[in-house]
């Protein structure tokens, strides 16, 4: 699903944003839509020629995606596309296995009608990007799903710790789905719509032992991409050494 071409447009039109928030945007999507590699070097002139910015906007960009876990120092000047460790990601979805499960029932008890019809909604909207094939739009989608659930639970502190993760949530789906097939993620939507299902019935604890197993496939499947990809760099790392 993903776009390996990472010539594709990314130039920063210019608008009432500074010219930071215009180009952290940009390379920020480019990482996201897997334009830009799971550890591939970013050359900053390069990365000048690709958006039209100057060097100062770039540098100042890339230390904000540094701060979100997108990019990463080798050294003291050379810069690549973070690479998530196996460790990191089972953290991530630890945490996200115990606060979903939970913000899911809370959910189920405080959504009101319209929460469920927003649910339903983003529901669709995933299914309508599965098939128009777009990777930042299926992650996009997905992002929105579980941002339904989040507002809908009503409980604003837990929100705000999850959000914290919330880019480090959206390049590890990125690189997942980057690797998955059209048959997992068709069974991605099904699993979604029985949570919605049940959300529909009322029921909490199984909305929410739904959404638990839910995260415990995207477990099982990031570390097995991610155990491919850190053979991967080792093997670059050794053949640049």
């Amino acid at each position: 699903m993903a776009s390996k071409n990472a010539t594709s447009a990314i130039r920063v039109i210019k608008d009432k944003r500074s010219l930071r928030e215009l180009t952290t945007q940009a390379l920020r999507d480019a990482i996201l839509k897997m334009d830009f590699l799971p550890g591939q070097r970013l050359v900053e002139r390069h990365l000048c020629e690709l958006t039209g910015v100057s060097r100062t906007s770039v540098r100042e960009a890339i230390q904000h995606l540094e701060s979100e876990g997108l990019v990463e120092r080798i050294g003291n000047r050379s810069l690549r596309v973070a690479s998530v460790t196996v460790e990191e990601a089972r953290q991530v979805y630890q945490v996200r296995a115990a606060l979903e499960s939970e913000f899911m029932r809370l959910f189920v008890e405080r959504a009101t009608d319209k929460d469920i019809r927003a649910l339903r909604d983003a529901l669709a909207r995933t299914a309508r990007t599965l098939r128009s094939r777009s990777l930042v739009a299926y992650v996009q989608a997905l992002d929105f799903f579980f941002e339904v659930i989040l507002r809908g639970a009503r409980n604003d502190v837990a929100v705000a710790t999850l959000r914290t993760l919330r880019t480090r949530i959206s390049y590890l789906r990125s690189m997942t789905t980057e690797a998955s097939t059209v048959e997992r993620e068709r069974e991605t939507v099904e699993r979604m719509r029985d949570i919605v299902t049940a959300v529909a019935g009322r029921d909490g604890h199984r909305a929410a032992k739904l959404c638990r197993a839910f995260v415990d496939r995207s477990t099982k499947f990031a570390i097995e991409v991610l155990q491919t990809q850190e053979r991967r760099l080792r093997l670059a790392d050794g053949r640049a050494r």
